[in-house]
């Protein structure tokens, strides 16, 4: 039976059929899988908006999964409104079970008026009255929707050739620019600055509608000389931007990433954005520029102004400019206004600049030969939108993430011509450079400073950032209502998600709870879950992290007496995730569907999958442990950069970009080789290719290998999850083995582990499970069945935290695995419930409870007056030590464990909780 046209990812669309799609995950999983022509019966999925209905037509992409075995790879989907009128969807799979049936699909919904709530459920997909179509020319790819038209070029420095409506361009020679600088700013010396434009080198239709299409270009930036755009030799900053466009919508959505390869010294970012040509066809009083705020409201002035004037154009007039309508014919205006309007100023340029994630600025000017007004506006939070164009038509932009990720800036010059520019900078000129090197030029230590730093260690080269932008082509000046609503889709993009109840039932992400508060101590614990999203959310906006490169992570240690986190403190500075920040998240939004914990969650994870992570060069594939530059420790590691907690986000967004960040972190099998996880824990060797940990960093590599695998059903992935597995259930110690807390030996060719005999039951698995180890192993065990292993991982989670008499009674001597409790447990607890032992459960929440990292933290405290500059909350911990050694009050790694904890003992051990 072919697959549904609509279920379109390339190799489905190029007209595979759901037999070939179960046999390339294997024959024994052929077996096993539904017969053709069997579709079971998926069940109604109840969808709604994560914050209430948009107030403007939305188009929409998301994901759902699917119990194991329920829905075949080759189901049609059919959406329908709150009301039953079909809405048209396009779906597509995103990852199976081993069984070949559907694990996660994704959706797409065309643009319309939007419902309160939708139902998806098995049928026959609604086609959109005007189908996105794609077409494929000579040098140019071209989509369009009965609304828009798209020209994108598959060469050149001209991205985008065309963006039009109704016949009319409404932009055109789209251009990928950027501007660098051999020297940071502040320096003796002038520096010289360099104008660089995207080069085209590959495109890719990824989908072809009928309700959605997607675009990929590739290429790198190259110096431009004089008029020759892109000449230059040498390429740098490798990019991707994905354009789409579906159907009923009257805007492009653009993604576009980068990679950071240049050189820290001497190319430093002064600007980077997308530029494009506007067509400027009204009269000047007629043309208007207009930018909204995340507070609703709207700055906006024509290009000649007529209200203020000393003599009166007329009301109708004003109101025209105010309300941005056509104005009345000039003969319609008094006569003084009417014979002197052409000598008033023309304002051809203007800037909205977000200098801070607390201020914005708008300035104009006349022409290059007059000076700035840098007092036409100002305010907090611009939201990223903006329109240039006239009453006859014009392009409206978004810049997501405007204010959180700056500095960014909308620019328009030449508004009084018959061409203007618009450039959407992602990072704004009108700041200082970019300044990627670390920190300092020497490093602090573990034993203080908790810094791991060594040479040639703290670099970017790999990190990537992505922005998020739109490209409307509007009919007229929209209105300040629509301004508002469109800032505010721009702010926050609409997300259709499911109940909590719809995900916990189709069994993904391993182990967790819906909340439970049917005792005091119960309900207790799930208002400490929710004061810790509500504190952290505070912090963010108290400490003001945001910024380009910085939004989406939180700090990992607070500093009491400054009332301060660490900022400046080695590893106690930025978290980059550690201990499963991104995690505690992600589960807190699965369970409650916060939209707060959802908005969070997704930062961290763009974030970690971007910043925090080396996608090229020496490092490729591992991630940078917490330090106060994002990239500057030492510690290059898997856990970091690994796939499990990235999946939550990729699996209910769709996201294509986040999709190609996972799958570099296949890259840590091979650079593990060339930077050894233990080079530094333990002497040089020459017996085995490299050493990691069992955990966190096998774990790690397997949460890259099961998600591949999944999202391909190729099974050789599976495979290594299997070899490992096996080589580890042969080890005499189990889970127990090696020296420096699990070492082994690891060969990436064929993911066979080694026993080096050494060290074992020393002690040091305080990490083994601390990165989600236990749900990557949990779920991974669920999909994968080698018993022996299964008993090694039982055997382990039952002794790591049993008294001293019953691990001598097991293995015939005591041995301390030097384990945090609160990481641990819940595979503690895991093991009573797999055993069937209430007093294992019990084990397991007791040494939860007891352990004062574990405990929830009290109200936060408000410290003001001359205590601090500005007033800030503050938790009152008292100063202990934990279990590293480390002189605290509050810290991240508590928050996140803590709430793991919680999520997963009330899953596995629910009648033993307090």
């Amino acid at each position: 039976m072919p697959l549904n046209p609509s279920f379109g990812r390339r190799g489905f669309l190029a007209g595979a059929s759901a037999a070939a799609a179960v046999t390339f995950l294997g024959n024994e999983v052929a077996a096993a899988a539904p017969a053709a022509g069997e579709t079971a019966k998926p069940e109604r999925t109840e969808l709604h908006w994560l914050e209430g209905t948009p107030a403007a037509p939305a188009a929409a992409t998301w994901g759902v999964p699917w119990p194991r075995g329920a829905v075949s790879a080759d189901t049609s989907f059919a959406l329908a409104g709150k009301d039953g009128a079909a809405v048209p969807l396009q779906s597509w799979p995103l990852a199976y079970w081993p069984d070949g049936t559907l694990k996660w699909s994704g959706h797409a919904m065309a643009a319309g008026a939007p419902a309160d709530s939708y139902h998806l459920t098995e049928g026959k997909p609604a086609e959109p009255e005007n189908a996105v179509g794609v077409s494929e020319e000579s040098g140019r790819i071209r989509l369009s929707n009965g609304i828009v038209d798209v020209a994108l070029a598959r060469g050149g420095t001209e991205v985008i050739g065309s963006v039009g409506r109704d016949g009319r361009a409404t932009a055109s020679t789209g251009r990928l620019v950027l501007l660098t600088q051999d020297q940071p700013d502040g320096e003796d010396a002038e520096p010289r600055r360099f104008e660089w434009s995207g080069v085209v080198e590959s495109a890719e239709v990824e989908q072809r509608g009928p309700v959605r299409a997607v675009v990929k270009l590739s290429g790198r930036y190259k110096q431009d000389h004089g008029k020759r755009r892109g000449a230059g030799g040498r390429g740098i900053l490798p990019w991707t931007l994905r354009v789409y466009l579906s159907a009923g919508d009257e805007s492009v959505g653009l993604v576009h990433n980068f990679v950071w390869d240049a050189d820290v010294d001497k190319d430093h970012v002064r600007g980077l954005g997308l530029r494009l040509s506007v067509p400027m066809a009204d009269e000047a009083h007629n043309r208007h520029v207009r930018f909204g705020t995340d507070s609703g409201g709207v700055w906006s002035e024509p290009v000649r102004v007529l209200t203020g004037l000393r003599r009166d154009p007329g009301e109708e007039v004003r109101n025209a400019q105010y309300a941005g309508t056509r104005t009345p014919d000039p003969q319609e205006w008094s006569a003084e206004v009417r014979e002197g309007y052409q000598e008033l100023a023309l304002w051809n340029d203007f800037v909205l600049f977000q200098e801070s994630s607390e201020h914005f600025s708008v300035r104009k000017r006349t022409s290059s030969a007059a000076s700035w007004l840098k007092n036409a506006g100002r305010g907090s939070r611009a939201a990223g939108f903006g329109y240039f164009g006239g009453v006859s038509g014009g392009l409206g932009v978004g810049l997501q993430d405007f204010w959180r990720r700056f500095p960014r800036s909308l620019d328009i010059s030449g508004a009084a011509t018959d061409s203007a520019t618009v450039t959407l900078w992602s990072y704004s000129p009108h700041a200082e450079a970019m300044d990627l090197r670390h920190y300092d030029t020497e490093a602090h230590g573990l034993g203080l400073a908790y810094e791991d730093v060594q040479e040639g260690f703290s670099t970017p080269e790999g990190i990537a950032r992505s922005t998020e932008m739109r490209l409307w082509t509007l009919p007229a000046t929209p209105t300040r209502k629509r301004v508002a609503e469109l800032s505010a889709e721009v702010d926050a993009p609409a997300q259709l998600v499911a109940q909590p109840s719809r995900y916990h039932g189709a069994g993904v992400f391993g182990r967790w709870s819906l909340p439970d508060r049917s005792t005091s101590g119960r309900a207790e614990l799930e208002r400490s879950i929710e004061r810790d999203i509500e504190f952290y959310k505070g912090q963010i906006d108290q400490r003001e992290w945001y910024g380009f490169w910085d939004y989406g992570d939180v700090m990992h240690t607070y500093d009491s007496d400054r009332h301060e986190w660490r900022y400046d403190v080695g590893g106690y500075a930025w978290d980059n995730g550690e201990l499963g920040t991104d995690a505690m998240l992600w589960y807190v939004f699965l369970r409650s569907g916060d939209p707060t914990a959802f908005r969070m969650a997704r930062a961290m994870t763009q974030h970690l999958s971007e910043v925090d992570t080396h996608h090229s060069g020496r490092f490729a594939g591992l991630g940078a442990r917490h330090n106060v530059s994002h990239w500057g420790g030492g510690a290059k590691e898997a856990r970091v950069s690994e796939s499990f907690t990235k999946r939550f986000c990729y699996y209910l967004t769709a996201d294509e970009t986040l999709g190609d960040l996972m799958r570099s972190s296949l890259k840590a099998d091979e650079t593990m080789v060339r930077v050894p996880p233990l080079r530094n824990a333990l002497p040089p060797q020459d017996e085995v290719p490299t050493r990691l940990r069992i955990g966190p960093d096998w774990y790690a590599l397997v949460s890259n290998w099961l998600t591949e695998w999944e999202r391909t059903g190729d099974t050789r992935w599976r495979d290594r999850i299997v070899t490992g597995m096996r080589d580890i259930a042969g080890f005499p110690a189990g889970l127990f083995t090696g020296e420096a807390g699990g070492a082994v030996g690891f060969d990436p060719d064929s993911a066979h582990l080694t026993n080096l005999d050494k060290g074992d039951y020393e002690g040091g698995y305080n990490l083994s499970m601390a990165f989600c180890g236990e749900q990557i192993l949990w779920e991974t065990l669920e999909l994968v069945d080698v018993p022996e292993f299964r008993r090694t991982f039982l055997d382990f989670a039952r002794y790591a935290q049993a008294p001293s008499e019953e691990k001598i009674d097991r293995f015939g001597f005591d041995f301390d695995p030097g384990l945090f409790a609160t990481i641990y447990s819940r595979v503690t607890a895991w093991a009573g419930e797999q055993l069937d032992d209430p007093g294992l459960r019990r084990r397991g929440w007791e040494k939860f409870t007891s352990d004062p990292n574990g405990r929830p933290w009290p109200d936060p405290v408000r410290v003001d007056g001359a205590a601090v500059a500005t007033p800030v909350d503050e938790i009152p911990v008292d100063r202990s030590s934990n279990q590293s050694g480390d002189f605290v009050t509050c810290g991240t790694n508590d928050a996140a464990q803590r709430t793991l904890a919680i999520v997963s003992l009330l899953a596995i051990a629910p009648d033993e909780a307090p």
